[in-house]
């Protein structure tokens, strides 16, 4: 009798240890914890937020970090230095366009680096950013206060009176500078957001003004700075690449 309980026993309790081992084995093998990984495209180190994968080993290409504005671009990313790109680059949501960037004698104007001898600034006395067209002076670096780089302005004592400025009916001004007054003034389709209005009319919404040569492009515009080389009439007057 007892060698028939250790025939069957002594197997039984073998086969229990081995499914036992086995299975504490598989499930070892099978537990992991998964963690997000985003994709980081032009591998700054910082990674795209929009796009990303749940897994427990890390991807080619992903990382943990998910605080990239500008997964295209290695230039942007937080806490990036700021250029003379006309970029974000360090994600603060700021273009803070830095003259350090630029040579000794030019400045940065829009992303781009200008020769100080091509820039010529305006005299802004009411601080609505635009200036007198005939209060000129040539610049030699940054634009010393009450200076800016864009005419424009038809009274410069006024702040509420500048090309971008709405027309206010009934008031007896100009208010855009565009030599309507009140309600002869009609708005124009911005397509592209700049501010600037194509040729043609709204029936409700629009700007009041129709000065933009290109209303796709909203870096094209009236006051732009012309980029040199790019084949574009950047600041719509009718010149390319000046």
């Amino acid at each position: 009798m007892k060698k028939q309980i250790f025939k069957t026993a002594i197997p039984l309790i073998l086969l229990v240890t081995a499914v036992l081992m086995i299975g504490s084995s598989c499930g070892g093998e099978n537990l992991c914890t998964e963690t997000l990984w985003y994709r980081d495209a032009d591998a700054d180190g910082y990674g795209n937020p929009e796009m990303s994968v749940s897994n427990c080993d890390q991807p080619t290409g992903y990382i943990a970090d998910n605080t990239d504005c500008d997964d295209t671009n290695s230039s942007v990313y937080p806490g990036a230095p700021e250029l003379c790109d006309g970029l974000d680059n360090n994600c603060d949501g700021e273009i803070d366009n830095d003259p350090t960037n630029c040579d000794a004698d030019t400045i940065c104007v829009d992303g781009v680096c200008v020769a100080v001898d091509q820039v010529t600034f305006y005299r802004d006395n009411d601080g609505d950013g635009f200036g007198d067209p005939d209060n000129t002076m040539t610049g030699t670096g940054t634009p010393q206060e009450g200076w800016v780089l864009w005419a424009g302005d038809c009274d410069d004592t006024d702040p509420a009176v500048n090309v971008l400025a709405a027309e206010i009916p009934d008031n007896g001004i100009d208010d855009n500078c565009n030599g309507l007054i009140d309600n002869d003034d009609v708005r124009y389709i911005d397509a592209d957001g700049d501010g600037y209005g194509s040729q043609e009319e709204s029936a409700a919404d629009g700007v009041f003004n129709k000065l933009d040569c290109d209303d796709t492009n909203a870096a094209v515009h009236p006051y732009q700075n012309e980029i040199p080389g790019n084949g574009i009439d950047d600041n719509c007057d009718g010149l390319i690449d000046e």
